[in-house]
């Protein structure tokens, strides 16, 4: 018997070997075991190997996390394998909400002034914070709840509804998880009660902004209690 596994493609993937994990209370390795027929039929595992530079570096490459080098643009804040975090400047960008939900008629389709904002990209998790200043962030700047529905003001998660993901990686994907999170469907606050400090209210706001003829009141964002550093190093 030849053993193998089928994931996503009609290609046969053979057994090569296994790596075991050993742990203990103050050390813990890793050691590679070839796969080798056994006598009774199937496989076994051979003996123990030490890890080498190589054989990660297949490993990886094997894993598609060998990705290539990208020049960063200017509005990277953090980049790693499976976390992306840049900032867009304010900007006029159309907005659109589920006909059925709580949002007054005529808003949906229209387009509107928009806070700088911080992205952060985390596997497949979109989050989104405010800011309050028109300029690159620091790792203390203290961040702002994102004044859109669907978006969590604790956590910044964004609830992805009818949102289509990008399916592409790298650099090329930071303006697509924009593009898609402003044109799929606003349907519904989640987390907080009010999304901004303003006295003329959230929907009030968005009338006024309408057009984008006048800048966002960065001034009524309310504290997210964290800073870009703080949002960047937490899991979610």
């Amino acid at each position: 018997m030849k053993p193998y596994v089928a994931i996503g493609s009609s290609e046969p993937l053979t057994l090569k070997g296994a790596l075991l994990f050993y742990e203990g209370r103050g050390r813990a390795f890793v050691t590679w075991h070839e796969a080798k027929p056994s006598p009774h039929g199937g496989v076994a595992l051979g003996e123990a190997r030490d890890l080498t530079t190589e054989f990660i570096r297949r490993l990886a490459q094997g894993l598609c996390t060998d990705a290539p080098a990208e020049v960063l643009p200017a509005s990277v804040l953090a980049w790693t394998g499976d976390l992306s975090v840049w900032w867009t400047p304010r900007a006029v960008r159309r907005m659109y909400f589920r006909p059925n939900s709580e949002a007054p008629t005529g808003l949906s389709g229209e387009m509107f002034s928009q806070p700088p904002l911080v992205w952060k990209v985390a596997g497949a998790e979109l989050s989104v914070r405010a800011l309050r200043e028109n300029q690159r962030p620091s790792e203390d700047t203290p961040l702002m709840i994102a004044p859109y529905w669907n978006t969590d003001g604790d956590s910044g998660v964004v609830c992805q509804g009818s949102m289509r993901a990008p399916e592409a990686g790298g650099v090329a994907s930071l303006g697509a998880w924009e593009q898609a999170f402003f044109q799929s469907e606003f349907t519904h606050q989640t987390g907080v009660k009010k999304l901004l400090a303003a006295k003329r209210g959230y929907f009030q706001t968005l009338e006024a902004l309408k057009g984008g003829h006048q800048r966002f009141p960065t001034e009524s964002l309310q504290p997210a209690g964290e800073t870009l550093a703080q949002f960047i190093q937490r899991n979610r």
